[in-house]
């Protein structure tokens, strides 16, 4: 290959970064979730008791179910496609087993390299956790769009699980065609 043909090597570096950053920034919440997991296990041990004094211990069931209070914030949206020539502006729909969080318009979203990576301000909601109890996370998207009259289905959508212990996986938001609208959302749950 001709040397003129060859793009330069810190072209990429934009992409590698915000590789990196996003590989750290996955490991880290994994690390997090693990070590607050090993934390929680000494609270999960039940000592069994004798078969004839079953009936006169108080159960813990109902302890264990008690909601925990929780702020699910969105920290970052990671662009992998746009869906359109230059920038573009989106509208997301977040829910939790059916119910709305919160819907947000992120205006000028950008594919490329280096300009990829939105902080959204002010995002978050307060959701009741079960322990033990996953809770269905949604995430719908609209392109916006000057022509579009009626809004109609999502140009895009995701959806995860947030664990009991309040433990989110970045959670993928892409269209039947990625090209069209692809993103990765990343959520933190802060105890209250």
């Amino acid at each position: 290959m001709p040397d003129q043909d060859k793009k330069p090597v810190l072209h990429l570096l934009p992409a590698i970064l915000t590789g990196a950053a996003a590989l750290i920034a996955s490991l880290t919440a994994v690390y997090v979730n693990v070590g607050h997991d090993k934390a929680a296990q000494p609270d999960k041990v039940v000592a069994t008791p004798a078969p004839h004094a079953a009936a006169s211990l108080p159960t813990t069931a109902a302890a264990s179910s008690t909601p925990r209070a929780l702020k699910l914030r969105l920290d970052r949206i990671a662009v992998q496609h746009d869906g359109s020539m230059g920038t573009t502006d989106w509208r997301f729909a977040v829910e939790m087993d059916g119910q709305p969080l919160f819907v947000f318009q992120q205006d000028d979203l950008d594919d490329t390299g280096g300009r990829n990576v939105v902080l959204p301000k002010d995002i978050n909601s307060d959701v009741d956790l079960v322990p033990g109890k996953p809770s269905r996370i949604e995430v719908k998207a609209w392109r916006g769009s000057r022509l579009r009259l009626v809004e109609g289905e999502p140009d895009a959508r995701g959806e995860g699980a947030l664990t009991g212990a309040g433990a989110l996986a970045p959670l993928a938001v892409a269209a039947a065609k990625p090209e069209k609208g692809a993103f990765i959302l990343y959520f933190s749950a802060i105890p209250e």
